[in-house]
């Protein structure tokens, strides 16, 4: 028989086991607190159940190599190098083509639910990483805000839930001022792990009756405990309706998918792509970026028709700022203003939103924007989501008819 560890062990054992207790009902307090109500799916009930999907193109893609001005001459004096041959582009009017990686996309645009945003950006352009993706997850190109977008978005509906990021490290977009909101690495490994021989005295301290902030601890623990155990219940009855590539994004795509069949009930999903810093060598590294994010795309959608739910998925698609219209001398192109942003899904309306880039007007060699993000933002919000866009992005911002009546 094994003599019992001495008292003070024990208490040490306990101490531990309380310090871990109070240090993931910490954590889950600080993920909801603020919110009404715990994992309120009202709003998502009310709007039907509809879902945007963000993908992030970090590193600040070439609109231009992306959406192709074919028919301007302009566009092949600055590109002697880099620009798209005509006869490689994918036309999709007399203007304007796509890049030949994104073949994979044509059957969504000849079925009028691919929709391109020409000439995208806002005031006053800043060409630094950090500052421009700041503005365009905050929707605040005074970069005054320190909250994003899309965590705005969760604190309107009361639900930190109700938005996760697919990915290694939460966007600012996501970030809000009353709780964080979840960042998802693999939706596999979405759940609570505890250290080695503590569940059991965890169990017991969740079931042990408390007051006061204790109390409020131990629901928010039990909330965050409910919700992912939800998620891991629903995910295991996925089935993929298509087979994916084997890529990192394809993969990413693979988890929204998941989280969007099992019934959640997320509004928001984000993941990023990259890096289109494209200083150098750019054909090969946004050919191959390009087919991945084309790739990643149609097996995703191919999925969501499988599942029933493609009228119910939005998908919508930004870099931080585009490059400029000349090429440098490594065959690559520095960093610009106005580019494009796409969306697709059934509920947009498909064709190209904005006339074909002015390659004979710049603004010290960058394409002049003409569409604010945040009127596409807005479309996103008011008309997809069912939300207050005035609220979320702080002002009126007309958009350029992206989506669909």
């Amino acid at each position: 028989m094994t003599d019992p560890p001495p008292k003070e062990n024990r208490m040490s054992d306990l101490d531990l086991n309380r310090r871990d207790f109070l240090k993931i009902s910490a954590v889950a307090a600080y993920t909801i607190s603020g919110m009404p109500g715990f994992l309120a799916r009202a709003a998502a009930q009310a709007s039907g159940g509809k879902t945007l999907v963000v993908v992030q193109l970090t590193g600040g893609n070439d609109g231009l190599n992306t959406l192709v001005p074919y028919s301007n001459g302009a566009y092949y004096a600055a590109r002697p190098n880099i620009a798209i041959p005509k006869s490689d582009v994918l036309t999709l009017n007399r203007d304007l083509g796509m890049h030949p990686a994104l073949k994979p996309l044509m059957g969504l645009w000849d079925a009028g639910q691919l929709a391109w945003m020409e000439n995208v950006g806002y005031p006053n352009p800043n060409r630094s990483h950090f500052a421009s993706m700041a503005i365009w997850h905050t929707a605040d190109p005074s970069q005054a805000s320190s909250e994003g977008w899309i965590g705005r978005i969760s604190e309107q509906i009361g639900d930190p839930f109700c938005a996760s990021n697919i990915g290694t490290s939460t966007p600012l977009a996501l970030v809000a001022q009353q709780y964080a909101l979840p960042t998802i690495d693999s939706v596999d490994n979405f759940q609570l792990k505890l250290p080695a021989g503590v569940q059991d005295a965890f169990d017991a301290m969740l079931g042990t009756p408390r007051d006061g902030e204790a109390a409020y601890l131990q629901q928010a623990t039990r909330a965050m405990l409910k919700h992912t155990a939800t998620v891991q219940a629903n995910i295991g009855r996925y089935r993929a309706g298509t087979t994916y590539p084997d890529s990192k994004f394809a993969g990413q795509m693979k988890d929204i998918a998941r989280l969007i069949a099992s019934g959640t009930g997320q509004r928001v999903l984000y993941t990023s792509l990259g890096s289109f810093d494209t200083h150098a060598g750019q054909r090969a590294d946004q050919d191959r970026l390009l087919t991945e994010l084309a790739e990643g795309l149609k097996a995703f959608y191919a999925d969501l028709e499988a599942q029933g739910l493609a009228d119910n998925v939005v998908v919508m698609g930004f870099s931080e700022f585009g490059r400029r219209v000349a090429e440098n001398d490594s065959a690559g192109t520095d960093h610009g203003e106005g580019s494009v942003m796409f969306a697709l899904g059934r509920g947009v309306k498909g064709g190209v939103h904005g006339d074909s880039p002015d390659l004979e007007h710049l603004n010290q060699g960058d394409v002049i924007y003409r569409q604010d993000f945040r009127g596409v933002y807005a479309e996103a919000l008011n008309g997809w989501l069912n939300l207050d866009a005035r609220r979320i992005l702080g002002g009126d911002f007309r958009g350029p008819g992206w989506l669909a009546s």
